[in-house]
């Protein structure tokens, strides 16, 4: 019973750590294409907290919060660069997630079911299954509930800008 329970609080601790790390690839999966594809200084923000953890990596500016840590975006000026580029930024969050979870599910299949390391495994996997589909989704929501402010999802995000809409601020 002992070794149940902490099977399920290590699932819990590793989803959530899992969620955190899964949620900064993803936003680097944007800020790296944002870095190629533009002369920009670029945002990597996690976290929907002013007290945060923040430095910079020449152009990257990258600042890491706990509170809404749920959250994450890239911001640069995305009215200067080409609708390509800023398509391809766009993708960068979506495809790196992806990636993560191929390579959870290949952990996953590769230990002991059940097993210490294939809980962490799973749990991972699951956070980018979550990641995947919220970026996927194509939905409108608000990261603060106090503001007016809506982000779009990456896939309604980018369905906006084939169509030739105005984006506003995307994950």
């Amino acid at each position: 019973m002992l070794v149940i329970v902490g099977k399920i609080l290590l699932f819990l601790t590793a989803f959530v750590d899992g969620l955190y790390l899964s949620i900064l690839l993803h936003e680097l999966g944007h800020a790296l294409l944002a870095l190629l594809l533009t002369n920009q200084s670029i945002l990597l923000k996690v976290g929907t907290s002013d007290n945060h953890l923040g430095f910079s990596l020449g152009r990257l500016r990258i600042e890491l919060g706990l509170k809404g840590f749920q959250y994450g975006f890239t911001y640069y000026e995305r009215e200067k660069e080409s609708r390509l580029s800023q398509i391809s930024v766009a993708m960068g969050g979506p495809l790196v997630s992806l990636v993560v979870m191929y390579l959870c599910s290949l952990w996953v299949l590769d230990t002991p079911l059940g097993g210490w390391l294939w809980v962490i495994g799973f749990a991972f996997f699951v956070a980018n299954i979550r990641i995947l589909i919220v970026s996927l989704w194509p939905i409108k929501y608000r990261p603060f509930p106090d503001k007016d402010e809506v982000w779009l999802s990456d896939a309604l995000d980018i369905w906006r800008m084939l169509l030739g809409r105005d984006s506003e601020r995307s994950n």
